[in-house]
């Protein structure tokens, strides 16, 4: 299952690349912001087409070495500050599976925490527009995307349908899921998904498009070119 998973991320990733470019058109030599790109992986298909100067930033202090040993600048975000970023500083961003994680602080994401399902929802979705808000002010052109709410498979938990369950609820299955399945989150649910209408509110005057696999619609991209 993991080979499959690593050969369909390799084939949406350089599909990411290409429609990256397409829609955005970036010119040689611009800013390019990876917000959460982790290791840059994304950002490096994205360089191999068109060459840009990219700051990868990110929570995760472990990616740092891969993000500067492909000629990135890396930043070190905090999770719970605001982002470290003045307004227009980047020609363009890119945020790869990175909104969906915006939402409560990490010690009320564990799966032992509980909070009550209209807290959650109401906090996550302030928060998320709170991201969208930021990235509309860091670049004039953006390409976010997001798993897809109703995509069958949850693509955090790899099983089906979980995504409709309460947080509290999928909390308990991850409690499961992290001891006995395939996929473990670490004891942390921290995602709350969201649906092309939920990303065009996020993102106005964005257009929003939806990647498919195998005709079911897996992800849920807002760009936009600036001028």
């Amino acid at each position: 299952m993991r080979r499959v998973a690593s050969r369909l991320r390799e084939r949406f990733h350089e599909g990411r690349a290409d429609r990256f470019v397409a829609r955005l058109q970036p010119e040689a030599g611009g800013r390019l912001l990876d917000l959460g790109g982790s290791d840059g992986s994304l950002a490096e298909r994205i360089c191999e087409r068109v060459p840009l100067r990219v700051t990868v930033a990110d929570a995760a202090a472990g990616t740092r070495p891969a993000a500067l040993a492909r000629g990135f600048e890396h930043v070190l975000l905090d999770p719970d500050s605001p982002l470290p970023f003045e307004p227009g500083q980047f020609d363009y961003l890119l945020c790869n599976s990175v909104i969906e994680h915006v939402t409560l602080p990490k010690a009320s994401c564990a799966v032992t925490a509980r909070v009550p399902q209209a807290e959650w929802e109401r906090r996550a979705r302030a928060s998320q527009r709170d991201f969208a808000a930021a990235i509309q002010e860091l670049a004039s052109s953006y390409f976010v995307q997001t798993p897809h709410r109703h995509f069958p498979i949850e693509q955090h938990v790899h099983l089906p349908f979980v995504q409709y369950l309460s947080h509290n609820g999928l909390c308990r299955v991850v409690a499961w899921t992290d001891r006995y399945w395939v996929k473990s989150c670490q004891g942390c649910v921290d995602w709350e998904l969201l649906t092309p209408a939920m990303m065009a509110e996020l993102f106005p005057g964005a257009t929003i498009e939806v990647e498919r696999a195998a005709g079911l619609p897996k992800s849920v991209v807002a760009w936009r070119r600036g001028s």
